[in-house]
């Protein structure tokens, strides 16, 4: 009786031992792949919920044109009033989405005149910025203007 008794506590033992082998590797497992805190706080994300709001000249008739340098200039001369004026206002921060209204009497070339004149800003403060052109409807005006909302990066 005494073989039996011996043999039981020696199969309770192993499987105590195994049971706790197998609780220490997952301890161990855990702690491993536990991420450590970061040493930099959370840089929020997001978007400024008050946008730049500009309003610039711009000649409808140029960016209308089949004059392709005549249209290219004028697109060069409104990116860089842009340029200039975001520069001006926000310093250093990043344009997320760009809302460009075209003023014109019909709302197929305010649509145009909105897409011709943000075309270029593609780099610097405008890398990766969303565009959306629209019209402005205004009756009489062979394209005069280009209102825009500016919303940057928090």
């Amino acid at each position: 009786m005494q073989r039996s008794s011996h043999r039981s506590v020696s199969f309770n033992l192993a499987g105590w031992l195994w049971a706790d082998l197998l609780l220490g590797m997952f301890a161990i497992f855990l702690a491993a792949n536990a991420l450590a805190p970061s040493s930099e706080a959370a840089k929020p994300s997001g978007l400024d919920p008050k946008p730049i709001v500009m309003r610039i000249e711009v000649s409808g008739f140029a960016l209308l044109s089949d004059d392709a340098s005549l249209a290219s200039t004028e697109q060069q001369r409104i990116a860089a009033e842009i340029r200039d004026q975001l520069a001006t206002q926000a310093p250093g921060r990043h344009a997320a989405i760009v809302f460009a209204y075209g003023a014109h009497e019909s709302a197929a070339q305010g649509d145009r005149i909105a897409a011709l004149s943000v075309e270029l800003l593609r780099d610097g403060q405008f890398t990766g910025t969303v565009t959306k052109a629209y019209h402005e409807l205004v009756p009489g005006d062979p394209g005069s203007t280009l209102a825009l909302e500016i919303y940057l990066d928090e």
